[in-house]
């Protein structure tokens, strides 16, 4: 005699089903979670808005230069834009390639407004022989073709070379002229044979320097200059500002600057961020140490993210 016909309360398809589920992610999707934490945990965090020459390939003038550039660009047109040089990725977890791990440190560091999505990052691994130039999403697919542009005519020819640092100089400031400006302005950015790209880039990069040079030679002049007596060579001394603590010992997290002209007897003082905050045991011996990410005057990046458009080289 047949059985009758029995249904599955319903409460026990549900347990099973969050069984499956439990069991494919444990199987499937944790590992993958796993390493996504891993490899953001070995990313290197910023320590500037605007440079972060971590593998000691620009020279000081060319590294200043882009300093005052990427801050220019922000002031003027609210993009961000930032340079990051890198002895190589695996140690960064990075062994995924070149672009997914692009991708990775410019998300996570935010680079670029939250809103536009804005932002380019300029890396350069100098062990793996690579470099990318990295795109906010809120960028069309034409400017990925002017980054290739940059970064065939203007940055590989310079690394094939040897002249890393006038490379990377050159292709950021490329990058700020014919793609970021534009793009703040609302102009199109329209694909163009590259015989008109490599008139075009040289002269763009070229005038961009020299404005450069030039605010470069303005502010210092400026700077050196008393206020109120105008006479031209301020002394500057920097003093670490030491904060007892409760326990023993001191923190660093700001320095004292002083100008003071030799002439008239005129001074000012501020305070100013350092790089790191460190603490100190009484016998002067270093406890712990934390990247201070405002330092300079810069509250961080603004939180945008990039689809993974650009252009990449290698050389």
């Amino acid at each position: 005699m047949d059985r009758p016909f029995r249904t599955t309360p319903a409460n026990a398809i549900a347990r099973k089903a969050a069984w499956l589920c439990a069991l494919i992610w444990l199987a499937v999707l944790a590992p993958v979670q796993a390493q996504a934490q891993a490899q953001a945990q070995d990313l290197p965090d910023w320590q500037d808005l605007h440079v972060n020459d971590f593998a000691g390939l620009l020279a000081p003038q060319d590294a200043q230069a882009l300093d005052r550039a990427l801050a220019g660009l922000r002031k003027d047109a609210g993009i961000q834009g930032t340079v990051v040089t890198l002895t190589d990725r695996a140690r960064h977890g990075g062994s995924d390639g070149l672009e997914p791990f692009a991708t990775r440190l410019f998300n996570h560091w935010g680079v670029g407004d939250g809103a536009r999505s804005d932002g380019f990052m300029v890396l350069v691994l100098a062990e793996n022989r690579e470099a990318r130039i990295e795109l906010g999403r809120g960028y069309e697919n034409d400017a990925d073709i002017l980054a290739q542009e940059i970064m065939r005519n203007t940055m590989l020819p310079a690394f094939r070379d040897g002249r890393m640092s006038q490379g990377i100089r050159d292709g950021t400031l490329a990058v700020i002229t014919l793609i970021a400006r534009p793009v703040a302005t609302g102009q199109p950015l329209g694909t163009r044979e590259r015989e008109l790209m490599d008139r075009i880039v040289p002269l763009a990069f070229g005038g961009a320097w020299l404005l450069i040079l030039g605010a470069i030679a303005r502010q210092l002049w400026q700077r050196n200059r008393c206020p109120r007596c105008g006479h031209r060579g301020l002394e500057t001394q920097v003093a670490p500002l030491q904060t007892p603590l409760p326990e023993g010992g001191h923190m660093v997290s700001h320095d004292d600057v002083t100008r003071r002209c030799p002439a008239c007897d005129w001074s000012e003082s501020r305070q100013r961020l350092r790089r790191q905050t460190v603490w100190y045991d009484p016998n002067g011996a270093v406890l712990r140490s934390r990247t201070n990410r405002a330092a300079g005057g810069n509250s961080g990046f603004g939180g945008g993210s990039s689809r993974g458009g650009g252009a990449s080289g290698r050389w």
